[in-house]
């Protein structure tokens, strides 16, 4: 399978999403896939956007 990479910002990746039909058991499995990796996409943005992405906790128990 051939695969490259792509950019998207948060606002890009919603409207990627959004232009998808809606999940249902007649969705080509394709859609399924790349509603799946959409999300998992926008899960992974939002986590790491703006700084506020979740430290380590052992890390920053043996701070100062």
């Amino acid at each position: 399978m051939n695969r490259g990479p792509i950019v998207l910002t948060i606002d890009e990746a919603e409207y990627l999403l959004d232009q998808l039909p809606p999940p249902g058991d007649d969705q080509d499995e394709i859609a399924k896939r790349m509603r799946t990796r959409l999300q998992d996409l926008l899960t992974a943005l939002r986590e790491n956007a703006e700084g506020i992405a979740k430290s380590d906790p052992s890390s920053a128990a043996s701070s100062p």
